[in-house]
């Protein structure tokens, strides 16, 4: 296991360079000048300016501020704002509310997309297995800002349930809503996924042994159904917790979360390349680690992952 977790691990790397790479590229092949997205309709000061280009290298070629960069990365520099900020300080500010948007998410895919996927499975081709797939369809069809703006102005408006926008109302209240419609599509995957994997375990020839030597129902669906169909959905639910994170962008622009979503639409306007690295590379990192940990699970869930 130790050997193959190692692997696992070696595999990131390549991939932690690729991305960031190609990440530090697209930013510097951006159309415009930060420098003017910056002082935009203000004077601007020549002096500033100069020590703007300096700080931050905006006349070196790309390979150089790339190198540069990652140089501050491993020594714990992740550089600072146009307006002299660290971006440490601006994750230690904003990370927290998206970590908490994010497991609220994160909880209504495994709570409900598990539990109705399980559900829909028992119920094959009835009402609730119909409901439970056109529900699905809706979801993954409607747009993040469609599906945000319109249970905000019902639930938040209308009925008055929870704060429209905003997080005063505290944690996990004023997340419900927005943490809803940033897993609407992943819940919808995960209930289609649950759903899936266990109509083709009931089907397996261990299913039919198990049930031809008499075992109990509730042990034939815990010990021999719902082990092997979960092997899938862990997998998608492990990589989509990063996910979620990243894209918290629109729900946290919708609802007026101060979130790192809110932070990387800001820094992408004025072209704050430091910035926009630094969150995505968290990002990319955090995406890794946690794909790293759910092969480890799959590893666990299904020695033969181990040995291939």
């Amino acid at each position: 296991m130790g050997r193959y977790a190692l692997r696992r691990l070696l595999q990131m790397i390549p991939v932690f360079f690729g991305t960031t790479f190609l990440l530090y590229a697209l930013m510097f092949a951006l159309p415009g000048n930060p420098v003017g997205a910056l002082t935009s309709g203000k004077p601007k000061n020549p002096a500033y300016i100069a020590y703007i280009i300096d700080q931050f290298h905006i006349n070196d070629p790309f390979i150089v501020q790339y190198f540069k960069y990652l140089q501050g990365i491993f020594t714990g520099d992740f550089g600072k704002t146009f307006n002299g900020v660290p971006v440490i300080d601006i994750f230690t500010q904003r990370w927290p509310v998206t970590i908490q948007l994010s497991v609220v998410a994160f909880t209504f895919e495994i709570v409900i997309g598990i539990a109705l996927g399980i559900w829909a499975a028992l119920r094959k081709n009835k009402v609730v297995d119909h409901s439970s797939l056109a529900l699905t369809l809706v979801l993954i069809a409607a747009p993040v800002f469609v599906l945000g703006y319109v249970l905000q102005w019902v639930i938040g408006v209308k009925l008055g349930w929870v704060a429209p926008a905003g997080i005063q109302d505290g944690f996990p209240k004023s997340y419900l809503l927005p943490g809803f419609v940033l897993a609407a599509s992943s819940l919808a995957f995960v209930l289609r996924l649950t759903r899936q994997s266990l109509l083709e375990a009931f089907g397996s020839d261990y299913v039919r042994t198990a049930r031809a030597k008499g075992l109990p129902a509730t042990t034939v669906m815990r010990k021999y159904s719902l082990r092997n169909s979960l092997i899938p959905v862990v997998t998608f639910l492990g990589a989509d917790f990063a996910t979620l994170m990243g894209g918290a962008v629109i729900t946290e622009g919708i609802f007026n979360i101060p979130g790192i979503g809110q932070q990387l639409y800001q820094s992408i306007r004025l072209r704050e390349s430091v910035v926009v690295v630094g969150i995505v590379t968290v990002l990319i990192i955090v995406y890794l680690l946690f794909n790293l940990i759910v092969d480890i699970l799959y590893g666990i869930l299904d020695a033969r992952i181990r040995y291939e």
